[in-house]
């Protein structure tokens, strides 16, 4: 194993390692690009320039367009209606009882009593009973030949807002660690090739699990953290706490998690999730290599795409933090509403970039620094969902 230290790595005079004929090796444990997933596709997300460090966004709505009465009419001739959601109605509406498939024309609307004012049984449909709870759904407006203006209807957007968080890591070589050469490899490509990928799976980790704040460090200096794709998700959240049925999972799927958003979207995921999935194949999976280019080359990525009963469509990524540190979980990502936010302002990039000779004057070794500060804007949190507590699949209903 190796030992880990803080600054310079230093070696004995006399070490072994820098004898001829002698094929030193560091291996660097899950080397292949599964050990970061969610960053696989980061750099494929389009990037928008922040000039603060906090950024803000709105999310909005559609008008709703379905509410329930809040008690029974016994009557095919009475026009006044008792609804929960007054405000969602304006005149001029046509609204259908979604079991009796009367249809009602609203003529006014009250707000203080909750009641609204109708035409019974509008076109061809004929007037019946209501019960309370019954559900009526917008079908849309009619108007005369002479309609006037309405009343207008909106919906007040929620303010959403996020932080770039500010990363750094210093390749730090002394003189003798630049000058010396193992027989597969020099020291200073070694080290460069280590630490980007040590700041790769850092990000990882930093756009999965972080939350956002901001505060004070030892040194008095400012500092902000930003939120990972693990922190945003609250409205759709499936605790599995064991199996994962297939029925179970399908159901959450087109009632939750595949809903909102985009048709096809991405499941980054523990390695428990993905043999859950794996022991309920069936033919709602298939396997794929999904070839995602990056510096000129190109590496296949395996992975399931699961069809939910609904059409939609997810591909299913392993991410080896995911399974290191939250076993059992996956988080349901809708790559098209998230935009990479970079605090980028006066000529200074908040991209990823590596800032060469960055050493003391007198210092006869070299130091790189790599840094960033980014943060990612992620849209309508309702187009997101989470998978928790799974310790294995079946094809077979729990109900079963």
């Amino acid at each position: 194993m190796a030992t880990y230290m803080t600054g310079r790595r230093s070696y004995p005079v006399r070490s072994n390692r820098i004898i001829q004929n002698v094929l030193p090796k560091i291996l660097l444990l899950d080397r292949d690009i599964m050990d970061a997933g969610f960053i696989v596709f980061f750099n494929r997300l389009p990037m928008k320039a922040t000039k603060g460090e906090q950024f803000k966004w709105d999310i909005d709505q559609y008008l709703p367009s379905s509410d329930t009465l809040s008690a029974a009419v016994a009557s095919t001739t009475q026009t006044t209606i008792p609804v929960s959601n007054p405000s969602y109605y304006n005149t001029n509406q046509a609204w259908q009882n979604t079991r009796t498939l009367e249809v009602v024309g609203i003529t006014g609307v009250n707000i203080g009593t909750s009641n609204l004012t109708v035409t019974r049984g509008l076109g061809t449909t004929s007037a019946a009973n209501m019960n309370s709870g019954d559900t009526l759904v917008r079908l849309g407006t009619y108007v005369g030949e002479n309609s006037t203006r309405q009343t207008f209807q909106s919906t007040i957007p929620t303010e959403v807002s996020n932080y770039c968080q500010q990363m750094r890591m210093d390749l730090s070589l002394s003189e003798r660690d630049i000058k010396r050469e193992f027989e597969n490899d020099s020291e200073l490509p070694m080290q460069q090739f280590k630490i980007l990928q040590e700041f790769r799976m850092d990000m990882d980790r930093t756009f999965l699990f972080m939350q956002q704040g901001r505060g004070t460090d030892s040194s008095g200096d400012d500092y902000t953290t930003t939120d990972g794709l693990k922190s945003i998700i609250s409205s759709n959240t499936f605790a599995v706490n064991g199996t994962l049925y297939k029925s179970d999972l399908d159901e959450f799927m087109v009632e939750q998690g595949m809903r909102y958003g985009s048709r096809n979207k991405i499941l980054f995921a523990s390695t428990d999730v993905i043999l859950a999935f794996t022991e309920m194949v069936d033919s709602n999976l298939t396997y794929q290599v999904n070839v995602a280019p990056q510096t000129g080359k190109a590496f296949g990525t395996e992975v399931l795409r699961y069809v939910a009963p609904n059409g939609h469509s997810m591909l299913i990524v392993e991410d080896r933090n995911i399974s290191n540190f939250f076993p059992g979980e996956a988080y349901l990502a809708d790559m098209t509403e998230i935009t990479r936010m970079t605090f980028t302002n006066n000529g200074h990039t908040g991209e990823l970039h590596i800032m060469k000779n960055t050493e003391d004057p007198d210092d006869p070794g070299t130091v790189h620094t790599l840094m960033g500060d980014m943060g990612l804007m992620y849209g309508n949190e309702i187009n997101y969902a989470s998978l928790t507590g799974v310790s294995g699949g079946s094809y077979t209903s729990a109900k079963a």
